[in-house]
């Protein structure tokens, strides 16, 4: 079988780069990437898949979307139109993908799938609804419809009806192998000291400022605390919040980039993982802090909410109110004082890139 993926955010996400990866075993595979940069042409390639990155994209095709379908669709049909090979058209978003990737389509007489993202449900749904009645064409000539979440799926159904049901399939990505590899099925020893580990780039989007915020509230009292964050530097912290209240600094610990093995480390050292982000598509770092049996503290209706029920592995939080991530701390780290487990089989063994991709040969491409 021969796929065909529509790809416009393969640059700057390692996501695609696993799943073409793990496909590799099921399929023959062409990734067609638009850009807007000059430099993102020699992006890091998945060895033995063919990909065709076109620098077409710019600031007005940004402004105006007919024009971006035009310049993405064009390219599209000079190389791979006439290729009878190709019997499945996989688009990973569905305004940047789906809609050029339905056209191509519907005009080559091939099979669609349509993968919703992070980028639909929380700008798509609302800055895109002039193109709703397109954005319907394609998911009705589409044979599955995939959605990374359960509240996602919710999303979806919201604003869109129940039209599409019997095409929804909700479909995680992975971890990286090495998580897995390096899996616990315990903490390896309780800590008297409170740690809170965040893990993400800083910006206003991942909420550090409220989180920061909740976690010296919900341990008020307690002494031996820390809030360490990984990912970013107080300097970067500085110029997206400004500066932390003196009680908050002198016991948060910006850590920087770590590499994986230092990660580990840190998640060790935790006592629980917290990010309760304002928008999230899946957040794989959750799975990764469950790899390494550390509850976890997410945000309700984004991410890894509906995979799992509230209160197995960590409580959620609203992340526009602070007293809710406050309450979803105290929960934490009152059910969970020595972490997760013990497990036969860690719960983050589901969500290897090797299981996902045998669910989409079995039960999407088929």
């Amino acid at each position: 079988m021969t796929i065909l993926h529509f790809c416009s955010y393969y640059v700057g996400s390692t996501v695609f780069f696993e799943l073409f990866s793990a496909l590799n075993q099921h399929c023959k595979q062409f990734v067609y990437v638009p850009v807007r940069f000059k430099q993102q042409l020699s992006t890091n390639q998945v060895p033995s898949v063919e990909f065709k990155f076109v620098k077409n994209l710019s600031i007005f095709t940004r402004a105006f979307y007919l024009l971006k379908l035009i310049r993405i669709l064009y390219p599209a049909f000079v190389t791979y139109f006439k290729n009878s090979s190709i019997k499945v058209v996989h688009a990973h978003t569905l305004y940047s993908d789906g809609i050029p990737a339905y056209i191509f389509s519907r005009l080559a007489g091939k099979k669609l799938i349509i993968t919703l993202r992070n980028t639909d449900v929380n700008t798509g749904f609302k800055y895109y609804r002039q193109y709703k009645w397109l954005a319907k064409k394609a998911l009705s000539y589409s044979s599955s419809i995939i959605l990374v979440s359960p509240a996602h799926k919710l999303k979806f159904q919201n604003y869109f009806g129940h039209a599409f049901d019997d095409k929804l399939k909700v479909i995680p990505n992975g971890i990286n192998q090495f998580f897995l590899e390096n899996a616990k099925d315990k903490k390896v020893s309780p800590k008297n000291k409170i740690i809170a580990l965040h893990i993400a780039n800083i910006n206003k989007n991942k909420n550090l400022k409220n989180t920061i915020s909740a976690f010296f509230e919900a341990t008020k009292g307690t002494s031996e605390l820390e809030f360490r964050v990984a990912g970013g530097t107080y300097d970067e912290y500085v110029k997206v919040f400004g500066e932390l209240p003196l009680e908050h600094r002198e016991k948060t610990v910006f850590l920087g980039k770590l590499d994986k093995m230092q990660l580990l480390s840190e998640m060790d050292k935790a006592t629980f993982f917290v990010m309760v982000s304002h928008h999230e598509t899946f957040g794989l770092v959750y799975i990764e802090a469950i790899s390494q049996c550390l509850p976890i503290v997410y945000t309700a209706g984004q991410g890894v909410d509906g995979y799992f029920k509230d209160g197995e592995f960590g409580f959620k939080a609203n992340s526009r109110d602070v007293d809710s991530i406050s309450e979803a701390i105290l929960n934490t780290t009152s059910k969970f004082p020595n972490g997760l487990g013990a497990f036969d089989v860690n719960p983050a063994h589901s969500f290897s890139w090797v299981s996902i991709a045998k669910i989409y040969k079995n039960k999407v491409y088929k």
